[in-house]
This record gives C-alpha cells, sequence and structure tokens, in this order.
C-alpha cells in the first residue's frame, strides 16, 4: 500500500481543482507554467540543489545590473536557503508519514515533536535537526536500521502552515512539502469571492518573506512550498483585507479541502 492518506489528498484535491478550476483561474494564474517549472528541479530539493540556487541567488545579489527590490527578493530567499542548510527542515509541529514495509506499529503520520526529533513505538527518539526533507528517507532509513534489518522505508514530509486571510476556513493546516502553494489555500477551504489573487503572500514571524510582487511569481512558476522554502509556523496570507466578506458560490467545494487536510489527522484514531 502506498501512502494511503497522502494519496487521499492528492486525489481530492485533483477533485476539487476539476470541479472548480474555474473559480480559482486568478489564483493559479499560470497552471500551464507548472510542469515545466516541476521539470526543472525536484518538488523537495535536495542539499546539492540548495547548495546550487545559494550560489546563483549570490550572484544576483552581487549584480548592479538589477533592481533594489528583486536583490532584496533574492537576498530574502537567499537567507532562507542558509537556514535550511546550517538547521535542517524538520520543525516541532511538522508531520512525517511514515511506511515501513511489514511494521505496522511504524506505518503511520508521526508528529516532530519537542527537541525536533522524531519517536517512534519502541525505538529510541531519533534526533531531525540538520536534516532536510529530501534527506528524511535515506536518514530515517539509516536509523531504523539499526534495530530493524533491510528496513523498505518511504516517506512523506508535511509542514504546518497557517493560512490566514479571505479563504473560508483560516487556521493550520498540515500540507505537503511536496504541494503547492495554492493547495494550502484550497486546504483552508478555498478563495472567498471577489478575492485578489496579486494581495497573496507568506509572512514569518511577523515578516514578509515572500512579499506580493515575489509570491505572484512564485505562484505562476507552479513552485511548491519546500520550493518556497517554508517552515512550520509560516504564514500563507490572501487578500487580508477581504477576509469574511461576501458569499463564495463555491463554498461547498471549498469545505472538502479543508475536509481532506484533517484526513490525517483523523485517520490518527483508527
Amino acid at each position: 500500500m502506498r501512502f494511503p492518506l497522502a494519496d487521499l489528498y492528492f486525489a481530492a484535491m485533483s477533485r476539487i481543482r476539476t470541479n472548480s478550476a474555474w473559480a480559482f483561474a486568478a489564483l493559479l494564474l499560470a497552471a500551464p507554467l507548472r510542469v515545466q517549472a516541476q521539470d526543472l528541479r525536484r518538488a523537495v530539493a535536495s542539499r546539492a540543489e540548495l547548495q546550487a540556487s545559494l550560489v546563483e541567488l549570490e550572484q544576483y545579489i552581487a549584480s548592479s545590473g538589477y533592481s533594489g527590490r528583486l536583490r532584496a527578493e533574492k537576498r530574502r530567499e537567499a537567507a532562507m536557503i542558509r537556514m535550511r542548510l546550517e538547521e535542517g527542515d524538520l520543525q516541532v509541529g511538522d508531520q512525517i508519514d511514515l511506511f515501513v514495509g511489514g511494521e505496522t506499529t511504524l506505518t503511520a503520520i508521526f508528529p516532530v515533536v519537542a527537541g525536533r526529533t522524531l519517536s517512534l513505538p519502541g525505538l529510541p527518539e531519533i534526533p531531525l535537526k540538520g536534516v532536510l526533507r529530501s534527506e528524511t528517507k535515506d536518514y530515517l532509513t539509516a536509523q531504523i536500521g539499526k534495530y530493524i534489518r533491510e528496513p523498505q522505508v518511504r516517506v512523506r514530509t508535511m509542514i504546518r502552515v497557517s493560512v490566514y486571510g479571505s479563504v473560508r476556513n483560516p487556521g493550520f493546516y498540515q500540507v505537503p512539502a511536496d504541494a503547492l502553494a495554492s493547495d494550502a489555500f484550497m486546504a483552508a477551504g478555498g478563495a472567498n469571492s471577489d478575492v485578489d489573487p496579486n494581495k497573496a503572500f507568506v509572512r514569518r514571524g511577523g515578516q514578509e518573506i515572500w512579499p506580493k510582487e515575489a509570491f505572484r511569481d512564485a505562484m505562476q512558476q507552479g513552485l511548491t512550498l519546500d520550493q518556497l522554502n517554508l517552515r512550520a509556523g509560516d504564514e500563507l496570507v490572501l487578500d487580508p483585507k477581504r477576509a469574511g466578506r461576501g458569499f463564495n458560490p463555491y463554498i461547498i467545494i471549498g469545505t472538502l479541502g479543508a475536509i481532506t487536510s484533517t484526513v490525517y489527522l483523523v485517520a490518527r484514531i483508527f
């Protein structure tokens, strides 16, 4: 069985996007570019890819041929990548959808707990500091392999993000790291009526790490949450001045997005 919960999430998201594609056309400004963007780099960046991106960004920053706004954006992005390379990705509040062949107690969704560790049944706590999302599978395979011979491991990492503003159900959601930013908005019930997609941005600790113009460009490129260098606690904000206004004729479809995002939490009960 292959990631039943994550597959259910993406199947539901796919149906929602199919049924309400034109309603969210403004939010997904350049969907045709998504495949092209994903072909250029993996949905979850490797350490080598992050290091290469950092070199490219530093060249932008050092050049006088670009506007001050663009260089400021590149400095912010470079700072986020440096933090990832130094500290790793997995933060308290994130979740790991783990499958270990033949080990039912190790096949479930596990939270990253205090100290940035992973607590698995019957095993010592596994430290996660310094581990990138792209490294999680190999790292956990090695750690579990200390106690289980040649474990067959599959992993999907989830980021606990806040979705705020002109969405039907603002709050915290666990969203796969390889999902698009638009999927996070869909998980929160979709956009309210009359939303302006050009007024979406990402905030961390009160500071905009992806301002409106930069975030719009990133969404046009179809970047994933991982490619945006997001981490637990980041806020995806959609046109906050219109929050709560008007009636969304696609409320039922949007609500399905919120329901599917909570499947992970409900499934842990069974």
